[in-house]
């Protein structure tokens, strides 16, 4: 098979169609029907599991975040919040802490010998979070109480919360509860959540190794974009130029798209739109900051050539109910192990639906976000990180335990063990 194509559920070929990104986003939702904006019941709700939490932990699996998996995220000059400044304009190690970025994995036992295991980041802070506040709360609960939990969290952390570490801390224990769930019913988490709504999903790949990427069989390549309103006229040269020998690699028919990570503004995101127009971009994603909302709404409305895309840094359902409001993107991407987890992006799922709107989550190439992308009809396509060439096979086979590369077409299934079907205890000490 052609491994260079749109995705054949969600977009058509943009060279066959002559629609632009946003017209085909249209067309392919239209008759689609829309959601009222409430996450779908769940069939175990108001029954007793029987189960109760005995413990809640954070645990550390080994090895740790390997160097060099992700060598795109390493080793590439890219446009950040931070590149006014010249002292951290090159790369984002430059000024990012990695002991807040540091993985934090729980663990949550039961009276039953059922254990669950949830990720996010947030270092010692959501540790600190988890073990010292959230454990408190949850001792002798019932796991199946999913829902009730996750308000218990968020409204307990309301103090200090609301966005950042605390959403981080509340998503890896909700996704150990799900992972729970679904052991205790013998059930991947995509059957727990109502099964199946597409027999496999397309992946596209995040980083600048394009031509490895298409020889995994991607569907699409998302470049990390190096140069912003701080580098002038000549960055946009720069820019556009990346985007054109990407385009001329992956050919007419791949998405490509751009990743600019907060480091753009209105009238820079709109004229490099008109400027990129005859390569065919698929989207620009998160090109302003995050609570810039009147900003997104502006490019949304202004920019036709291709779709608009945010949402990895935002928040719980207030959050992107802010988006919504100011019809601030044409797709949402929360990251499921920050949003809130499965509990919240269900919500967020209900509400895009709603608006005719898909999510595509940040990261969704991970076996959580494969469960919740298989579940959810308005979810068509996950995000892998693109993995590096260069990389020692005890530490390739643990991250392909949490990111699963594609098949030779080009698609990707979740695990059908029980929960996550992710299995870290070989890598605790």
């Amino acid at each position: 098979m052609n491994r260079r194509r749109f995705l054949r559920a969600s977009t058509a070929s943009l060279a066959a169609s002559g629609l632009s990104p946003k017209q085909e986003l249209r067309a392919s939702l239209a008759g689609a029907g829309r959601a009222t904006g409430i996450a779908p019941a769940l069939p175990f709700q108001g029954v007793s599991s029987g189960l109760r939490i005995t413990g809640v932990r954070v645990v550390d699996p080994k090895p740790k975040s390997p160097e060099n998996f992700w060598a795109w995220l390493q080793n590439t000059i890219i446009a950040n919040p931070m590149s006014i400044y010249p002292k951290y304009k090159q790369q984002r190690s430059s000024w990012r802490s990695q002991k807040m970025r540091d993985a934090v994995w729980v663990e949550i036992t039961t009276n039953k010998g059922i254990t669950g295991y949830g990720k996010t980041e947030g270092g010692g802070a959501a540790r600190y979070i988890i073990e010292e506040h959230f454990a408190g709360l949850l001792e002798n609960e019932d796991p199946f109480d999913v829902e009730r939990l996750w308000d218990v969290m968020f409204r307990s952390s309301l103090p200090y919360g609301r966005k950042g570490v605390a959403i981080f801390a509340i998503s890896a224990v909700d996704l150990a509860l799900w992972d729970i769930i679904g052991k205790a019913h013998n059930q991947p988490v995509y059957k727990v959540l109502g099964g199946r709504t597409k027999d496999k999903i397309p992946a596209y790949a995040t980083g600048n190794d394009v031509e490895n990427y298409v020889n995994f069989n991607y569907h699409g390549v998302k470049l990390a974009i190096p140069y912003g309103p701080a580098d002038g006229v000549a960055g946009m040269r720069k820019n556009e130029q990346l985007v054109k020998e990407s385009r001329a690699t992956v050919g007419p028919d791949l998405m490509l798209m751009l990743d600019c990570y907060m480091a753009w503004d209105v009238p820079y995101t709109i004229a490099m739109a008109h400027r990129l127009e005859p390569y065919n971009v698929h989207w620009i994603e998160e090109s302003l900051i995050p609570d810039d909302y009147r900003g997104y709404g502006q490019i949304t409305q202004e920019i036709s050539s291709t779709l608009i895309a945010t949402g990895e840094h935002e928040y719980t359902r207030w959050g992107f109910q802010h988006l919504l409001d100011h019809k601030g993107a044409d797709v949402l991407q929360p990251d499921i192990n920050w949003c809130g987890g499965m509990t919240e992006i269900r919500r967020i799922a209900a509400m895009a639906a709603g608006h005719g709107l898909p999510v595509i989550p940040h990261q969704g190439g991970t076996v959580w976000g494969l469960h919740f992308l298989m579940a959810t009809p308005n979810a068509p396509l996950a995000e892998s990180i693109g993995p590096s060439r260069r990389i020692d096979e005890e530490r390739r086979s643990f991250m392909r335990a949490v990111t699963l590369l594609p098949d030779e077409d080009g698609y990707v299934v979740p695990p059908e063990r029980p929960g996550f079907g992710l299995d870290i205890t070989p890598y605790l000490a």
